[in-house]
């Protein structure tokens, strides 16, 4: 189960927002969560590590109050609705996981971190095949 929420959470985060319009509010959170994210692959120091999930986790709480184009295009109705509570559990599920990075990295287990923050690479597919448009 545990396997299964990473999964949906990094879906949630990297998915719709990647390949968003960068000038979109959505896409430039996006923005600030990759490049934190790809920079976490880089840090040996658990404290930097740490500071850079905080802002990983910044970026992911301000997408919550956004919507993918996907979603937005929609017309009103109940699957509009069905889609925008999916997004907003992916993106919850992302922070409660980088919440959980932070916390292996403030604890120094660099291993359970770097697990975690796999999770969240394998999730990124499913979350751009359910939030992304084709280009």
């Amino acid at each position: 189960m545990k396997t299964r929420l990473l999964s949906a959470l990094c879906a949630a985060c990297l998915v719709a927002p990647l390949h968003a319009e960068k000038h979109t509010p959505l896409g430039e959170q996006m923005e600030q969560f990759n490049d934190a994210y790809k920079a976490l692959r880089k840090v040996e120091d658990p404290q930097k590590a740490a500071a850079l999930t905080r802002e990983a986790q910044q970026a992911v709480a301000k997408s919550l109050g956004e919507m993918p184009d996907l979603v937005t295009k929609m017309p009103d109705g109940p699957d509009k609705a069905k889609a925008a509570a999916e997004y907003r559990l992916m993106m919850g599920k992302v922070y409660v996981t980088l919440c959980e990075v932070e916390s292996a990295y403030l604890a120094g287990d660099m291993d359970k971190a770097s697990e975690l923050l796999r999770s969240l690479r394998s999730a990124k597919k499913e979350g751009h095949d359910k939030f992304m448009e084709d280009e």
